[in-house]
């Protein structure tokens, strides 16, 4: 189920205008509560004052939205997916609860401005802008955070919302619950990668500054950050201690052993992609996969099964020629 274009951009979604949602909760809106409406909705925020607030505007019973917020668990579907060696939990939230997200991530997305270095979920930006901006690198420092969404605590998530301009009450906590996740980040939930953007993002800001200071480059994509520098500017010493620094009193782990470090002659990669040279390059390996399965389609032979992972791993190698081109 989707909401239509035109309702998830409305702040106050089937209510209408703000004025008809303060029309609608009638003498159960005191002239505080009226205010705040107001305030919100002129910031360009989803204007979530109450629990009877949200019924009002997303149409549902005030019994069903309470146990959306107290009783979030019973609105996800938890289930495990392959990752690499292992699987990770996806908590999936189902389809009342994921269509409040939906609403909220469009509208905290188009509020939210991350940093230039930040290029994970940002409109227009991509895990390929990030590693551009390491071409005729000469050295790569990668890191990964372990468990970055549910490494994410609900004290985080009422600080994001604190950045974006809600300010402490039944409002902001209901907000918190309904994004939340026994506690914390989802892995799945809509809301996840926007949130997690603006709680990173005064650890962005000091890397930035590092960054700079040093006279490198810094990306952030996710849970991915990556390093580096051009010709005649060395890997300072003292870069991986400065990072581990920022992230010393926080919630999230750096992954000590996806720590990487590579220095030409060898091959410098950034999110799988090849960045020594003036253009991004698929890795050797990926161009003799590449070149097997166009054989093996010329043969006949790729089942129908394996087609669209296939047909994926060739027009992912078009995207890339077209940027050279």
């Amino acid at each position: 189920m989707r909401l239509p274009h035109n309702l998830i951009e409305r702040l106050t979604l089937v209510a209408g205008s703000p004025d008809e949602l303060c029309s609608a909760l009638g003498d159960a809106a005191g002239g505080e509560e009226v205010a705040e409406i107001g305030r919100l909705s002129a910031a360009g925020l989803p204007p979530i004052t109450s629990l009877n607030a949200l019924s009002v505007m997303t149409g549902y019973n005030p019994g069903f939205v309470w146990a959306l917020a107290n009783r979030t668990a019973r609105y996800y579907r938890v289930f495990e997916i392959p990752k690499g060696r292992g699987t990770r939990q996806i908590e999936a939230p189902r389809v009342a609860l994921k269509l409040i997200q939906k609403w909220l991530c469009h509208h905290f997305s188009a509020k939210w401005q991350p940093l230039d270095a930040v290029h994970g979920f940002v409109p227009g930006r991509s895990h390929l802008t990030a590693a551009s901006v390491h071409l005729r690198a000469e050295w790569i420092l990668s890191i990964d955070l372990e468990n970055f969404f549910p490494s994410t605590p609900i004290d985080q998530i009422r600080g994001s919302l604190r950045k974006l301009g809600y300010q402490d009450g039944d409002g902001l906590e209901l907000i918190a619950n309904l994004l939340s996740f026994r506690g914390r980040l989802s892995q799945g939930a809509p809301t996840s990668p926007v949130i997690s953007n603006i709680a990173l993002s005064d650890i962005d800001g000091i890397l930035s500054d590092i960054a700079r200071n040093f006279r490198i480059r810094f990306t952030r994509y996710a849970d991915d950050i990556t390093f580096s520098g051009i010709s005649g500017v060395q890997l300072p010493d003292e870069l991986l201690a400065s990072v581990r620094e920022q992230f010393v009193g926080t919630p999230w782990r750096i992954s000590e052993r996806k720590i990487h470090i590579a220095k030409s002659p060898a091959r410098l990669k950034v999110h799988g992609l090849l960045v020594h040279g003036d253009e991004l390059r698929l890795t050797k390996g990926y161009r003799n996969r590449l070149r097997a399965y166009r054989h093996l389609m010329q043969l006949g032979r790729i089942d129908a099964s394996d087609l669209g992972k296939v047909t994926g791993h060739m027009n992912y190698a078009s995207q890339i020629e077209r940027l050279k081109s």
